[in-house]
């Protein structure tokens, strides 16, 4: 009778953290877009900002709080390193968010606006698309490790299959196709002719895009 209770507040435990994690991303997914636009739209509220700083800060640190449980009370195998990596992956975005909401807030009190600004967010989100392709990596290998080497199961084989397809195929794609556009954008940009002085003032200081 004892096995079965700690049987039963076991499998409610792995319950309960699949259930959390899921939930961190869904709150993940609604909070960096309303953070990232306060930082873009200049909103000075500081009640909005406080919310918006403090709903991350605890998405940043739950998460690693929740992995360090997971590996500390549990022995470690691939169907808990499933949600570890998700804490990570949770993590790495609230850290790239907060990153380009800096830049947002460095941009505002400075009087002049950060030169190459729309690179350097480019760049901190390739970045932080490349973390997270590296942790969904990782889990597959060690899931291929332990399958080849320890328990082999269909249940475990059909995992990997489909995490490999939607965390690591799906985002090598995106990622090479962003890369791809980021170029193709790059190079149409640097074959257009600098704007001179008197190119300027022929034409009233008027941008590119809004002259067509």
């Amino acid at each position: 009778l004892d096995l079965q209770v700690l049987q039963r507040t076991f499998l409610l435990s792995i319950i309960l953290f699949i259930v959390v994690t899921s939930t961190l991303q869904s709150m993940i997914e609604i909070t960096d877009p309303i953070l990232l636009a306060l930082g873009a739209s200049r909103n000075r509220s500081p009640w909005k900002h406080f919310r918006g700083v403090s709903m991350c800060l605890f998405l940043l640190l739950f998460p690693c709080f929740m992995a360090y449980k997971i590996a500390h009370l549990f022995h470690l195998d691939f169907w808990l390193l499933i949600l570890v990596s998700s804490c990570m992956l949770t993590s790495l975005q609230v850290m790239g968010t907060l990153f380009i909401y800096t830049l947002f807030m460095v941009e505002l009190v400075q009087e002049a606006p950060l030169e190459r600004m729309d690179e350097i967010i480019y760049w901190v989100k390739a970045v932080s698309r490349v973390l997270e392709f590296l942790v969904a990596l990782s889990v597959v290998g060690y899931g291929s490790w332990e399958s080849l080497f320890g328990e082999w199961s269909w249940l475990g084989a059909s995992v990997i299959i489909i995490h490999s397809y939607f965390n690591v195929w799906l985002r090598a794609q995106a990622g090479w196709r962003s890369f791809l556009l980021r170029r193709h954008a790059a190079q149409s940009l640097s074959a257009l002719p600098r704007a001179t002085a008197s190119h300027l003032r022929d034409h009233d200081d008027i941008c590119a895009i809004c002259f067509q």
